[in-house]
């Protein structure tokens, strides 16, 4: 067990580029890996909520936690071992949450403040796709960002602005500190429904030029890239994690299970040898 967890935001400036799907696909391979993750549904939508069969259900969500800064009674059980979540409770853009957050901007900790709490390994909280006052409070509580992008021109273009953007209203100037006395925490991109064009190909790299020039390394791309396939929409479907849904594939793309761990390795190298074990 740690002493302190680490906490992902997974965040994105627009929606519909995996952000939930991501989440919970790598809190299960960190699972299954060993380690007590905790997954934390931000968006209003309510995605991650249901990903997985909840086999014990807390009393209370995630507007209790921002209201009191308190998780012990915000916790509920997944079907996946190690794996836990803060269900979302606060259906809506304009629901308790954000009205809350717009009361005090001290409010904007309590989220921190309630995380540092707890004794997991990672903490992975999912945020809605665009901008927002929630999204915000999930930037200023995490360690590392994770964002994921489609590799067309035009999502690249959006996406880099946008993220540039993020980057910048949260870096402070030189010579000035953070809002929170942390700093901006780095930005890993992650690029999710990869083909085998040479069209994918060229937005990568144009990704990685552009963000090493717009932001000073501050923004990076993962090697890891994730495939287009359909193993990911159907696991989903069915409520279980992709790595154990496609273990093996023939052909040239990497399985699902070979991507997964790809991604665990390269974001938590300390993880590396280290192989993913489940109960059937």
């Amino acid at each position: 067990m740690s002493a302190k967890s680490k906490i992902y935001g997974i965040v994105c400036t627009k929606g519909g580029v995996g952000k939930t799907t991501k989440a919970a696909n790598f809190g299960a391979i960190l699972a299954d890996m060993g380690q007590r993750v905790l997954l934390v549904d931000a968006d209003p939508q309510q995605s991650l909520s249901r990903f997985y069969p909840v086999t014990q259900a807390a009393a209370y969500g995630l507007s209790h936690v921002y209201r009191t800064a308190s998780v012990s009674e915000c916790i509920s059980k997944t079907a996946i071992a190690n794996l836990d979540i803060i269900l979302n409770d606060d259906k809506g853009s304009e629901g308790k949450i954000p009205n809350f957050l717009r009361e005090s901007v001290l409010h904007f900790q309590h989220l921190r403040h309630a995380l540092e709490q707890l004794d997991y390994d990672y903490i992975l909280i999912d945020t809605q796709g665009a901008s927002g006052i929630v999204q915000e409070s999930v930037i200023l509580a995490a360690d590392v960002l994770l964002s994921p992008i489609k590799p067309q021109v035009l999502d690249s273009r959006e996406f880099i602005y946008g993220t540039t953007e993020l980057v910048n209203k949260f870096r402070p100037k030189p010579g000035f500190y953070s809002i929170t006395g942390r700093p901006m925490p780095p930005v890993k991109v992650l690029i999710n429904l990869w083909d085998r064009t040479s069209t994918a190909a060229e937005v990568s790299n144009y990704l990685r030029c552009e963000f090493d020039k717009e932001t000073d390394g501050h923004v990076t791309v993962l090697n890891t890239v994730i495939p287009s396939l359909k193993a990911y929409s159907e696991a989903a479907g069915l409520g279980i994690p992709v790595h154990r849904f496609e273990k093996s594939r023939s052909g040239p793309t990497r399985s699902a299970l070979e991507t997964m761990v790809d991604l665990a390795y390269e974001l938590e190298p300390k993880l590396f040898g280290i192989k993913p074990q489940w109960s059937v």
